[in-house]
């Protein structure tokens, strides 16, 4: 299958005389602007942070869960780590939970929970659990609904999803991995169509291979691996901007505003030395990304691409 090329840009950086220079995209001189230390997750509950989601109305709290093996539980947090409030989700199971998104549904908003990670590449099927989302406070408790999948090119480990205008459902790969001829292969990325979630699909349910990004992920090199993904607020012009996460970098590119599909990518910035370990990202209110890393006490960061 030929997939969708997605061009290159370069970026810019400021320097001392406040004259620009455009530099490469990849070069690991583009860093992470304005990087703050903006607290860690207060709560021994919340150990495996490994995704992150908007919650409705405040867009400076977040919904996040923890990873594999843990209890099938949200937990709504501030951008300080500090946990507001707890939500057991009925009927799931936390098989490999590795991504969090909040998207449109027939309730009106759904959260989206990805139990889609595969170390070996061995899951012949995923899971997909969704859930209305839940109040903040006064909910303790909600009732997920389950959708069965597998990838059209095979078991492959996930760890970054995001939910279009559309209810289509993106998930983008982790891992290294090779074509045909041998080379490194770009991250891939599939789709489930809005249909899954209104029945209208014959056999298995299947997440399509449709595209790929232009972030190349190598063998003993996890910096491009990708963890994490998250869409921006509507920003002032209405359109909408993606943002991946890597170990080593957060990536932005432009979205389709109805469908999601990926578009041009804007900036690539490298994330600090010692936070080779990133798993979850968000978007906060004025434009800023949260990011964090797995285990307990993790500290939550903030910063600007580009």
């Amino acid at each position: 299958m030929a997939l969708w090329s997605v061009p290159l840009l370069t970026a810019c950086r400021a320097r001392a005389d406040d004259k620009r220079e455009t530099v490469r995209d990849g070069d690991e001189s583009v860093w992470l602007r304005e990087v703050t230390r903006m607290g860690r997750f207060d709560d021994v509950e919340v150990k495996e942070s490994s995704g992150m989601a908007p919650v409705s109305g405040d867009s400076a709290l977040f919904w996040t869960h923890n990873d594999s093996g843990n209890e099938a539980r949200l937990y709504a947090v501030d951008s300080t780590g500090r946990v507001l409030g707890r939500v057991r989700v009925r009927g799931a199971t936390n098989t490999d939970w590795e991504a969090i998104a909040a998207g449109p549904c027939l309730e009106g908003r759904c959260l989206y929970i990805a139990d889609v990670g595969d170390n070996g590449a061995k899951r012949s099927v995923v899971t997909l659990w969704r859930v209305a989302e839940p109040r903040v406070r006064d909910v303790n408790s909600a009732t997920a609904t389950r959708l069965v999948f597998r990838l059209a090119d095979g078991p492959q480990d996930i760890e970054a999803i995001y939910v279009a205008a559309d209810t289509s459902v993106w998930l983008i790969s982790k891992r290294p991995a090779r074509g045909a001829a041998g080379m490194a292969r770009p991250a891939r990325v599939h789709r489930l169509p809005a249909s899954v979630w209104a029945g209208n699909t014959t056999g298995p349910t299947v997440a399509e291979l449709v595209d790929s990004l232009p972030i190349v992920p190598q063998k003993g090199d996890s910096r491009d691996w990708i963890t994490d993904a998250a869409v921006s607020p509507l920003r002032a012009d209405g359109s909408r901007r993606l943002a991946v996460l890597t170990y080593g970098a957060i990536q932005v590119f432009g979205i389709h505003p109805q469908t999601g599909r990926p578009g041009l990518r804007y900036a690539r910035c490298a994330l600090p030395v010692r936070e080779r370990n990133a798993e979850a990202i968000g978007w906060l209110p004025d434009g800023r990304l949260l990011f964090t890393n797995e285990g307990k006490g993790a500290p939550l960061y903030s910063g600007r691409c580009p």
